[in-house]
Parts: C-alpha cells; structure tokens; sequence
C-alpha cells in the first residue's frame, strides 16, 4: 500500500512569484522601457543641462538662495546623532590656548615649547605691523630659530591674485600656511582647502594644517597631497573637550609639565571658554542647532585641530564616484517616470496624488540613506540633483506630452499619449 505524496511546495512558491511578477509587469514594469519613458526621462537631464548653462541671477531667488545655501542634511549627523560622542581624546596634539598673550608673551611659550621637543608648533596668529621694539625683536629670533615652527598667513580667496599675506613676521621663515577656512565669511565650516594655487603665478600656496602635517608625518602629507582634491569635507571628530587643552599663563608660571609637548603637534591659538563670546568662532556641523544657527560654536585652532586629526589618522569623508552618482540618479529618475507615465496615461485623476506621495517619500527616505551613509561609512551624498530630477519629471511630462501628439499629428510619431485625453 502506497502513501500518498505530498505536492511539492516549490511550485505553490514558484507559482506565487510568477503570478506576483505578471501583476507587477502589468501595473508599473511595461512602462519602463516605452519609448515614451525613456526619452521623457532622457528629457529631464536636457532640461537640467540647459538650466546650468543659463547665467541665472534673479533678484527673486534670492531669498530662497540665502535660506538653502548653508543647509546640510549631513549635519544632523553631528548635532543629532552625536557622531564623535565616543572619540577618545587625541594625544598627538596639545592645544594651547594663548588668550591675550601680547609678543613677549608669545616669545616666551614658543622658547619654553620648543624645549619640550615638539614635532612641529602651529601659531595661528595675525601679526600686523610694528610693536614694542624688545618684543618685536625676541619674537622675530623665536620665529626665526625655531625649524620646527608654523606660523599663519592669509590668502585671498576671491581674487588669488595677490600674494600670500605672510604678516609683520612672515619673512623670517620660510614655514608658513594660510588659515583661511572655507565659509568663514558667516557659513558653517564643513570644507578645507589643503592647497591653493595662484590663478596667475605658478606657485601653489599650503594651508596651516597641510603645513603642519608635512613636518609631523610625511607619509600623511603625501597621502594628502596624492589624493589632488580641491578641497577635503572636514571629518569633525572632536569638541574642544576631546583634545588636550593647556592654558598659556599656567604654561609660563612652570605649572606645565615639558612632557606634555614632547612629540606632539602644539597649535597655539585663541581659546575663550564662554560660550557667547564669538570672538574667532565659527559655525560647525558639531553646532546643537540644526537650522537657523545663532551663535558660532567652535574656535578656529579646534577647527584646524580636527582637521589634522583627520588627516593623521585618514579618515577622510568619501564622495560617491560620478560615474556611479550619475548611474544611480539616471536609474532614480527612470523609476519615477515611468510610475508618473502609467498614472498620467491610464489613472490621471490619481496623477497628482501619487506624484506628491512618491516626492515625498523619495525626498524622506534618501535623506534618511544620507545621513546613515555620513553617520555610519562617512560616505557623503548629494541628493540635491535627484530630488531635482524627480520634481522636474512632472512638468517634463506635460511638455512632452505637447511635443510628441505634435509629432505624431505632424510625422506620425509612435506614442502612448495621441489616443489619451485628460
């Protein structure tokens, strides 16, 4: 006596796809690869092409310009998510913070540091001018004495025309690095530029920090300087609080020990601890306010401090490769059209609905993919040009709609839309 056999799951499951499948190929799939879909999505970055081409300067976009150029979802990755919450503190480099120290001064903890055998002094510092001539004149041989010392210039961003502004004591040394930060005109700072190039001179200026990292680690610098980049997205990860800070008057009272400078990177800059006092503070990611920052929250030498961080240990921000960016966006933009297609040309009365929804959604869950991208693989991503295409791909339709019943009426163009009325 036979028992009976069991019918093989694999079919029922194999049937259920395959039924899933014909569902899905009938309600969105066939639209993608109409000839329809394909040329209004190709249409989409013609558009944007031809937009970029355009010198916009509209006295009207202004307010939208100021309300979005300082906008970075990538943000939200410091100030909410607490990106560096868990760095240790970084016991390469000592901060010393040279409050109101005047030149003597200045003389003094760069003779009492270099003693300590750093592996290189940052002093960023603007010297303009003429002091008192017995400072002036300690100053002027601790700059010039000292090998290992950096001191700061200033470039000019806008023209690059004009040479390096090395300062009162800049042509005693030949270490210098300018301290320009990217968007410090009032911006938050989330770029820098290691190197820049004099648009009519053949020579190539070094920021402070590049500078710096040259005397401390040569194979850092030339990684830095390997990578060619026109600028490098700062990877902040630390607050003041992450790195060791020493005040400079306890420095000169002998309350320092001299081992806490030997073979570490000193920056010597301007520190105030209170919070409202915005003197030589700019805006950073770190910044608890998201949007419509009101109080700058990190000094320029932490900037500079994170800055060499990053570089000593490489953990730089990485982009998408463009060939890969441009895939995936052509790919996000082809979804989308040819979902907008079938609600245009079979369901319109649903066209606007789904439209909105899907825009919003796209615009909610790759927003969400960047700032996890940022927080988890510091990978960033520009969702700008995607959600563009995705708001253009709307009004691209109702264009070419008009231009292909045109063709059709005109040259018997093949299309989906001459038979459909809205």
């Amino acid at each position: 006596m036979h028992s009976p056999q069991k019918p093989p799951t694999g079919k029922k499951s194999s049937s259920f796809f395959k039924r899933a499948y014909q569902w899905l190929y009938h309600f969105y799939l066939r639209y993608l690869f109409k000839r329809d879909t394909i040329l209004s999505t190709f249409s989409v970055f013609i558009v944007i092409g031809l937009f970029s081409l355009l010198p916009l300067n509209t006295s009207i976009l202004n307010p939208f310009k100021t309300a979005l150029k300082d906008l970075d979802f990538n943000d939200i990755s410091y100030s909410v998510l607490n990106k560096n919450a868990n760095t240790p503190i970084d016991n390469r480099i000592v901060i010393l913070n040279i409050g109101n120290a005047d030149r003597m001064g200045l003389a003094l903890m760069i003779e009492k540091i270099r003693i300590a055998n750093p592996k290189v002094i940052g002093l960023d510092v603007e010297f303009n001018g003429p002091r008192e001539p017995q400072s002036d004149s300690l100053l002027r041989h601790m700059i010039g004495s000292t090998p290992n010392l950096v001191i700061g210039s200033k470039l000019d961003w806008t023209k690059k025309t004009e040479p390096e502004n090395i300062g009162y004591f800049g042509i005693f040394t030949s270490n210098r690095g300018y301290v320009n930060l990217i968007g410090e005109d009032g911006g938050t700072i989330r770029n820098f530029s290691p190197f820049e190039k004099s648009k009519y001179k053949n020579e190539v200026y070094t920021s402070l920090t590049a500078a710096l990292i040259a005397k401390a680690d040569s194979a850092a610098f030339i990684k830095l300087k390997n990578r060619k980049r026109e600028y490098e997205v700062i990877h902040y990860s630390r607050n003041i609080d992450q790195y060791m800070l020493i005040d400079g008057n306890d420095l000169l009272e002998d309350n320092v020990s001299p081992d806490l400078f030997k073979d570490k990177i000193v920056l010597m800059g301007y520190i105030n601890p209170d919070p409202y006092n915005v003197e030589d503070k700019h805006f950073t990611p770190l910044n608890k306010q998201f949007a419509g920052k009101s109080t700058p929250d990190m000094n320029g030498i932490v900037i500079h401090a994170n800055i060499i961080s990053m570089i000593l240990d490489g953990k730089y921000i990485r982009d998408i490769p463009s060939g890969i960016f441009w895939v995936i966006t052509i790919l996000i933009a082809w979804l989308h059209v040819a979902l907008f297609m079938r609600y245009y040309i079979e369901e319109h009365i649903w066209f606007h609905l789904v439209a909105k929804l899907a825009q919003i959604f796209f615009a909610i869950l790759s927003v969400y993919i960047g700032i996890m991208c940022f927080d988890w693989f510091s990978i960033k991503i520009d969702t700008k040009i995607s959600l563009i295409v995705i708001i253009l791909a709307i009004d691209i339709i109702y264009f070419y709609e008009a231009l292909a019943v045109w063709l059709h009426t005109k040259f018997g163009f093949q299309t989906s839309f001459h038979s459909k009325s809205h």
